[in-house]
């Protein structure tokens, strides 16, 4: 996912570079983090990002939600004198995978049978409802 980053530099020697990362303030959240100098910035916002992705999808959210609307956000934070675009893979965070126990109409677990043995790209109806439900909340 891509998401921009605004820079703040130090106004001191003794202090860090500060970096936020406005796209979470959509979902109620604040991404922050600071950097003591400029080559640690990008590992920084990236790791601060990752936390908060995750954190998100705890909280229920569609990484959705989060997608840039890549407008100016200056204005909302001046004194980041530098903004950049981040692209960070979230793909890991879809690989954990727990048994679970769901409840379903008959109708529609019997079509959700008869899609996938039409469909040779499922392995089985939980590979189905996994890629479905990752397909609904990752796009």
């Amino acid at each position: 996912m891509l998401f921009l980053v605004g820079i703040e530099p130090p106004k001191k020697e003794s202090e860090a570079w500060g970096i936020v990362v406005p796209a979470f303030e959509k979902i109620g959240l604040l991404c922050v983090s600071a950097a003591d100098s400029r080559t640690e910035i990008l590992p920084r916002a990236k790791q601060a990002i990752m936390t908060m992705v995750e954190e998100a999808l705890n909280n229920g959210h569609l990484l959705s939600q989060l997608e840039p609307d890549l407008r100016d956000y200056r204005l909302n934070n001046p004194e980041c004198d530098e903004w950049l675009a981040l692209e960070v893979s979230v793909e890991h965070l879809r690989q954990r995978q727990k048994r679970i126990n769901i409840t379903m109409s008959e109708a529609l677990l019997a079509r959700v049978d008869s899609f996938v043995k039409v469909h040779p790209e499922y392995k089985d109806r939980s590979d189905f409802l996994a890629k479905a439900a990752d397909e609904l909340m990752f796009k």
